[in-house]
C-alpha cells in the first residue's frame, strides 16, 4: 500500500540450520527437510538470501555467525532458524542447540544460548530475530506488544532494534510422520508467511502458529525478546514481495 511505500525495511538475510545426522544422539528425521522447506519459502516469499547449514558442528555455526558480524549493516534484517536436537540444563536454566558432532554430557561440542544471545549484542542489524523448533532455554524474558498493526506502527518498529527468540517450545524437535516431512511447528510456520499478503510483525506471526502447535504436537510455543541481547522496543517485521 502506499502508506508502506516509504518505510525503509531494509535487506533480509536468513540463517537456516537443520541437522538430522547426529554422531553420537539418536538421528532425526525432519530437520533437514525443515530446513530446506522454511529456507525455500523465506526467499519465494519474501525475497530473503539464505545460508542453509545442514548436519553442521558446532565449529560451523559460529563461522557463520562470525561472517554476519563482518558483513551486516544497520539497515539489515537476520532470521536465524535452527531445526535440531536441543538440551535444557535444569540446574543452571541454561539452554543449548546440539550439533551434529555433540555427546551427551560434554559440553566442548554444544553451542550456548549464551554464545548466541552474545552474538545477537555484537550484530550491526537492526532486527534479528531467533526461530528454534527445539529448546532455546529458560532465560528468554516474556513480552508481546499487542496494538493495532498500522503504517506508523510499522514504520516505528522498522527503526527500532529488535532481538527476539520465537522457540517451538519443545525439548527437540517433535517426530512427525504427517507425510509432509515437517514438524508440526514448521508447518504451522510455513502457513502463517504464506498467508501473509503485505507486512506482518513477528508478535500476529506467533498468534498464528501457537493454537496449531498446541493442537498437534504436546508443545507450546513461545515468544519473546531476548534478555540481554540488545533488543529495543522493536520487532521482526516479515515483508511480502510483490
Amino acid at each position: 500500500s502506499e502508506a508502506l511505500a516509504d518505510i525503509q525495511f531494509g535487506n533480509y538475510h536468513a540463517l537456516v540450520i537443520g541437522a538430522n545426522n547426529y554422531k553420537h544422539l539418536t538421528k532425526l528425521k525432519t530437520a533437514i527437510n525443515e530446513a530446506k522447506s522454511i529456507a525455500a519459502s523465506l526467499e519465494k516469499t519474501d525475497g530473503f538470501k539464505f545460508r542453509l547449514l545442514l548436519d553442521p558442528a558446532r565449529g560451523d555455526i559460529i563461522d557463520a555467525f562470525d561472517d554476519y558480524l563482518e558483513t551486516l549493516e544497520f539497515q539489515d534484517n537476520l532470521l536465524i532458524y535452527y531445526a535440531g536436537h536441543g538440551w535444557l540444563d535444569k540446574t543452571t536454566d541454561r539452554g543449548y542447540w546440539l550439533p551434529v558432532d555433540a555427546k551427551q554430557g560434554h559440553r566442548s561440542k554444544w553451542l550456548s544460548n549464551a554464545d548466541i544471545t552474545d552474538t545477537l549484542k555484537s550484530l550491526a542489524a537492526k532486527h534479528v530475530m531467533v526461530i528454534a523448533d527445539s529448546c532455546y532455554s529458560g532465560t528468554l524474558t516474556r513480552s508481546a506488544a499487542v496494538g493495532p498493526r498500522d503504517a506508523n506502527y510499522l514504520k516505528r518498529m522498522s527503526k527500532k532494534r529488535a532481538r527476539v527468540a520465537l522457540v517451538s517450545g519443545g525439548l527437540e524437535p517433535v517426530e512427525d510422520d504427517g507425510g509432509d516431512g515437517n514438524s508440526p511447528f514448521a508447518r504451522a510456520f510455513l502457513k502463517a508467511l504464506s498467508n501473509n499478503t503485505d507486512v506482518i510483525d513477528g508478535t500476529r506471526l506467533f498468534a498464528e502458529i501457537r493454537r496449531p502447535v498446541i493442537l498437534h504436537a504436546k508443545q507450546t510455543p513461545e515468544y519473546s525478546d531476548v534478555r540481554d541481547s540488545g533488543h529495543d522496543g522493536g520487532d521482526f517485521l516479515f515483508v511480502r514481495k510483490p
